[in-house]
């Protein structure tokens, strides 16, 4: 049976089509122009795909290409359902009706909408496998395509793609799924096997263009980032409407006074006024249609800690007194002053939440902390999480710091600092790893066995030791941000696997409820037919009963007994089936009710969660990356060097130099080597 279903894919595999073949099969070129392209393709000898040749000698508009590439994406997916089916049939977990119902269901999402939908996903929604049993095939197919790849497969990809060409390779376009949301305003990339197959930006481009998105896709410095993390399911396109928003509503802030700093507020003042409240803007949406849309996950500004809303959903107001701030979420805070003349440890005890807190002494790990800005002697063993900048006089060390301001100390040791702002240090790092999305601007700083991730750029003294573990300093690269942006998704991923549990849990409940009522009606059946064997063979006694000897009756007897036994058999498993089915039908009602509860609090979650994840995006979105290191001392060899795309580490020791990545039209990235004394 497995040998079979391996000649079947292979053929499949060699019979999709290139884009050359589907040009002709639509008109697009005549036999003529199909044949000279086959020509310049071997003449090429594979070096450019029928993409570029289609496109270069003028044989197909972009949009044709675009629709070509469409349909070619559809049969590799159509094909690859029909694997998936192969392996759910042989398994036993759903018909052969099945299948091509899901596959007729799959046509028609495609004719629709554009929507390639996976087979997997509908018969998940159909009820006919669970979600662990779709992700079970999946695996099983990913083992079982290794081995049908063979050199005639390859040699038949490589005809359509030249290598490493753009969106040409049936395993790696098959290994996108653009999913669309419903108001076409938000894109995202799902991936089926992001630890195997490597996908580079411009083939994600590639496919939300395919789809016909032209708004709103992100930076490449963004999916690049979210490419190497791994992560399996990322925003790849949206459309922001806040901006839209706060022009609309007439968004006024009063967070700031004339000098541009802060200004104390009392309880009742008003932080922030909109003269509008707007449910509707018209904006063009993923596709470039104008439409009129209720931004569900866009907002101008909301309530943090300590404020609230006015009666009229107008204003937001204090509701405490203290100094305002607004966060990297578009959150307006009040942050009330606290001074600590001591140490803040045990002995003081936990902190007013998000004060702004200044500190003679140390800030121990005694608890965690939340505040707007923080300022202290020294930061020891501390968890942090801060709204504005953190200052010490001295040092941080085996600290955990979460801030959305400048981060300013003499040495940080053992410790981790992801903040959107930028960090200052004067003398040293060790052991440490820095996120940033501001600059690392710290030129008397030694780096030594750490990792320094900032996306305006790092300027600093020496990296490394003769004897330390290697350093790495990336710039212009979006870390900080994909670092949230994947806590983010993780919690997201977390809800819904809870609601994927309960669902599974039902569907298995209902399983073996409907296995039960079988068993009961084919018990039924048995009874039915004992009892009317029993009643016929009476029925022939009482007729014949004078001529019956006693040796006969006998046996009638103990057959008549025999019967009765076996009804009585039957008629005590169906009563202990039906308590047992009544079991399961009253799980699967229980289970109905959570899902129900946990369906509308996971949507609930998911949407703060989202508009908290696009406000991340969105902040990082508008500053510049720049990729370049300055390192005005010197770094040892092994240090890793690099910028958004690339990274090298050193060979040889180096001194007084400049390290930028060069990103140009058509070129590969590469990473530049400048002397800082010939610059000077």
């Amino acid at each position: 049976m497995r040998s079979e279903i391996n000649t079947i894919n292979a053929e499949q595999a060699n019979a999709i089509p290139t884009l050359a073949d589907l040009a002709l099969k639509y008109g697009t070129i005549s036999q003529d122009q199909h044949a000279h392209l086959l020509k310049l393709f071997t003449f090429k000898k594979k070096q450019a795909d029928f993409e570029d040749l289609l496109r270069n000698h003028g044989m197909a508009t972009p949009y044709q290409l675009g629709l070509l590439k469409l349909i070619r994406e559809y049969q590799i997916v159509r094909k690859s359902g029909e694997e998936f089916g192969k392996i759910a049939i042989e398994k036993g977990l759903a018909t052969m009706v099945d299948i091509n119902q899901a596959l007729d269901l799959q046509k028609n999402e495609f004719k629709k909408s554009r929507h390639k939908k996976l087979i997997g996903d509908i018969l998940v929604e159909a009820r006919i496998i669970t979600t662990k049993q779709k992700n079970l095939i999946l695996k099983e197919q990913d083992q079982f395509n290794k081995h049908v790849h063979d050199s005639s497969y390859t040699e038949s990809r490589s005809s359509d793609n030249g290598g490493e060409g753009r969106g040409g390779d049936a395993q790696k376009q098959s290994e996108l799924n653009i999913i669309v949301s419903s108001d076409h305003m938000t894109a995202w990339i799902e991936r089926r096997n992001p630890d195997e197959i490597a996908i580079s930006v411009n083939q994600v481009k590639d496919a939300a263009m395919t789809d016909g998105i032209v708004n709103g896709v992100y930076p490449d410095s963004i999916i690049q980032c979210f490419l190497d993390a791994g992560v399996k399911k990322f925003p790849v396109a949206r459309v922001n409407c806040a901006n839209l928003l706060k022009r609309q509503s007439n968004l006024s802030l009063y967070i700031k006074g004339e000098s541009g700093k802060p200004i104390e507020k009392k309880k009742g003042e008003v932080l922030a006024e909109q003269t509008d409240s707007v449910t509707e803007v018209q904006v063009e949406n993923l596709y470039g249609e104008n439409i009129n849309v209720a931004p569900v996950n866009d907002f101008a500004v909301r309530c943090g800690e300590n404020t609230r809303w006015s009666r009229d959903k107008l204003k937001i107001l204090a509701a405490k007194s203290g100094i305002p701030s607004i966060s990297a979420t578009r959150s307006v805070f009040i942050h009330p002053v606290v001074y600590i003349r001591e140490d803040a440890d045990y002995r003081y005890g936990p902190i007013e939440p998000y004060a702004d807190l200044s500190v003679s002494g140390m800030i121990t790990g005694a608890y965690p902390i939340t505040a707007g800005k923080v300022s202290a002697g020294e930061i020891r063993g501390a968890t942090i999480a801060a709204i504005g900048d953190i200052h010490t006089r001295v040092g941080i060390s085996d600290a955990t710091i979460r801030a959305q301001g400048d981060v300013h100390a003499r040495y940080i040791h053992n410790s981790r600092i992801e903040t959107f702002g930028n960090v200052y240090v004067q003398n040293e790092i060790i052991d440490s790893q820095i996120r940033c999305s501001g600059k690392f601007k710290s030129p008397k700083c030694r780096v030594i066995s750490s990792r320094i991730y900032a996306k305006g750029g790092a300027i600093l003294l020496g990296v490394g030791s003769e004897r330390s573990a290697p350093s790495t300093i990336i710039a212009g690269s979006e870390h900080h941000t994909i670092g949230l942006g994947q806590t983010i998704l993780d919690m997201m991923n977390s809800i819904l696997g809870k609601l994927e549990d309960l669902k599974d849990e039902k569907v298995d409940q209902q399983s073996k409820a409907e296995k039960i009522f079988k068993k009961m009606i084919e018990l039924k059946t048995f009874h039915d037919k004992a009892k009317k064997k029993k009643d016929a063979l009476l029925s022939e006694v009482n007729k014949k009963k004078e001529q019956i000897n006693e040796k006969i009756w006998k046996n009638i007897q103990r057959l008549i007994s025999t019967y009765d036994k076996r009804m009585n058999s039957s008629l005590a498993s169906l009563k202990t089936m039906n308590v047992s089915k009544k079991e399961h039908d009253a799980c699967v009602v229980e289970l109905e009710k959570k899902i129900s509860i946990a369906t509308a609090q996971a949507e609930k979650e998911i949407l703060s969660h989202e508009k908290t994840l696009f406000a991340y995006l969105e902040t990082s979105k508008q500053r510049i990356g720049v990729p370049i290191i300055e390192v005005k001392g010197k770094a040892y060899a092994g240090t890793n060097l690099g910028g958004v795309y690339q990274r090298l580490p050193l060979t040889d020791d180096k001194n007084t130099f400049k390290v930028e990545e060069l990103v140009g039209q058509g070129r590969v990235p590469e990473l530049q080597f400048t002397s800082l004394l010939h610059t000077s």
